[in-house]
């Protein structure tokens, strides 16, 4: 890659499996990295809770802000005040449960020319109901790889790969707190303004693992805590089952539709 470009991959410490993957995956296609330790939302003081949460929205959606969510919220928020610290033009940020494309340095040297001033821009996105990307606004900077705009802002979910520029990580870091959304909540963040836009990769350039996430969506309960064992010691025939489920679930969030621009988009 001729354009030196930071890579930040946020996992759990712990999550030496996952991290031995990573290093190998990104040592074959020669993408040099760093980690960021995600924040244990478990480990978290009631203080700091108060400190850093919107209680009420806690209270509104206790079973959406967990304290995974709420580490997960807080890592992604370190990492902007990181890239702020450093002065960096722009990042690429990964959760740890990534895959990605054979061309993906070749590609992401292709995008670069092509960011906003502020802008987010997702690699791998995912929606409960088809995503709408408006084909008029498609820009081919490397072919198949297209730049879209969303005709519903509300629909993306999943921060697990997304290039973020400096100025939307200035912007957003300051509409984070207190948190009151995930950190993938898009949608919420636009409309606060935290950034000017948000566009998507189509195809897109990164994929995931089938196995549950580790950084967000396990929560501290004794299902969260078994299901974790599961993954971890892939117990015959749970482990392959849940992979088998979560892998119809992903396609079927995956899935893309595109669409001529309407009056009703709310990305232009």
């Amino acid at each position: 890659m001729t354009v030196n470009i930071p890579v930040f991959v946020i996992s759990l410490k712990s999550s030496l499996e996952r991290r031995r993957r990573l290093e190998e995956h990104f040592k074959k296609i020669g993408l040099a990295f760093e980690w960021y330790d995600a924040m244990y939302g478990k480990d978290l003081s009631e203080d700091e809770i108060a400190k850093y949460c919107n209680m009420e929205a806690i209270k509104n959606s206790p079973n959406w802000l967990t304290r995974s969510a709420i580490g997960c919220a807080l890592s992604h928020y370190n990492i902007y005040k990181e890239v702020l610290r450093r002065d960096l033009p722009y990042a690429i940020i990964f959760e740890d449960d990534i895959v990605l494309k054979k061309d993906f340095q070749k590609t992401i040297e292709a995008l670069l020319p092509q960011l906003r001033k502020s802008e987010v821009i997702s690699l791998f996105y995912q929606s409960w109901e088809p995503l709408k990307l408006i084909s008029d606004s498609a820009i081919e900077f490397y072919k198949p790889y297209k730049l879209h705009d969303l005709a519903d802002m509300m629909q993306p979910i999943s921060a697990a790969a997304y290039l973020i520029t400096h100025d939307a990580c200035k912007t957003l870091s300051e509409s984070i707190l207190p948190i009151k959304y995930t950190a993938d909540s898009w949608g919420e963040f636009k409309k606060q303004g935290a950034f000017e836009s948000f566009r998507c990769v189509y195809p897109r350039l990164v994929d995931v693992m089938d196995a549950k996430s580790t950084i967000q969506y396990l929560d501290d309960n004794w299902k969260g805590k078994l299901m974790k064992w599961i993954d971890k010691n892939k117990v015959f025939p749970v482990y392959q089952y849940l992979r088998s489920v979560r892998r119809k679930n992903r396609q079927k969030m995956m899935n893309v539709e595109i669409i001529e621009k309407t009056k009703n988009a709310t990305n232009a």
